[in-house]
């Protein structure tokens, strides 16, 4: 989606749960959920309720959209034959890559609008994908534990020719003109995503993409490995990063 210069997400900590159940009562399957939506370099803003809005929409809305969904999926993987298995799938991206580490001060209720202006537009970025990263690790325990059939997966794009790069060029090269042609195409930077979804495979936990800023779409994506230091996830930030979430949008239990 083109990204919103004035994104205003609500993460309701009382969301109405007409959806998850109207799709178990209907019997409807839900086989994969995206945890797709995602801004970049926006303004130094508070959501409704006062979070970043970066935050909001990247990570709260997912945690938020997975619980609300997360017995439809169970029902799907207990009910599917032969296959016995839903998937939740995130979008990260290569800049979650790398320190800084998890920080809290990103997830605080009344800290949107006081995050570091406009010169840490990349930063709240960077958390917000990292934050990615380790709810997706975190899931996956929890599934594990649970003994689930539902897995968590997470990918990166790797940078190719959406309007979200031409937002980002805008934004670190005012007046200059993003050349679209000199990166891979929107159907090659769907591929990680594509993998996650659809091969038979994939394992719970696993992340797929390109490593480094740029990503390499003239091949195939590889699997990267989920801890220090290509993605800074550990036990202590999985279970703070849990923790904030919930502080923000209520509890989750798996």
């Amino acid at each position: 989606p083109s990204p919103n210069p004035n994104p205003n997400p609500n993460p309701n900590p009382n969301p109405n749960p007409k959806v998850n159940a109207h799709l178990v009562s209907e019997g409807s399957s839900l086989d994969v959920l995206c945890c797709n939506a995602g801004i970049m370099l926006q303004p130094d803003a508070p959501s409704v309720d006062g979070y970043d809005v970066t935050m909001a929409t990247n990570v709260l809305s997912h945690f938020l959209l997975v619980r609300e969904l997360y017995h439809a999926l169970e029902k799907t993987a207990a009910a599917t034959s032969g296959r016995c298995e839903a998937r939740v799938v995130t979008m990260s991206s290569s800049s979650g890559a790398g320190p800084p580490g998890f920080d809290q001060t990103f997830y605080a209720a009344g800290s949107g609008g006081s995050l570091g202006g406009t010169e840490q537009s990349y930063m709240r970025y960077h958390h917000s994908k990292l934050g990615n990263l380790l709810f997706t690790a975190a899931l996956d325990t929890k599934l594990r534990e649970a003994g689930s059939s539902v897995k968590a997966l997470v990918c990166n794009p790797g940078v190719c020719s959406t309007d979200m790069l031409v937002h980002a060029s805008s934004h670190f090269s005012p007046g200059k003109p993003a050349d679209l042609s000199t990166v891979p195409s929107v159907e090659d930077g769907s591929l990680a995503q594509l993998k996650c979804i659809c091969d038979p495979d994939v394992q719970s936990g696993e992340y797929w993409g390109w490593e480094g800023v740029t990503g390499n779409c003239s091949v195939l994506p590889m699997r990267i490995a989920l801890e220090p230091p290509a993605a800074f996830v550990d036990e202590a930030s999985k279970a703070a990063l849990w923790a904030a979430c919930e502080a923000a949008v209520g509890v989750f239990e798996v």
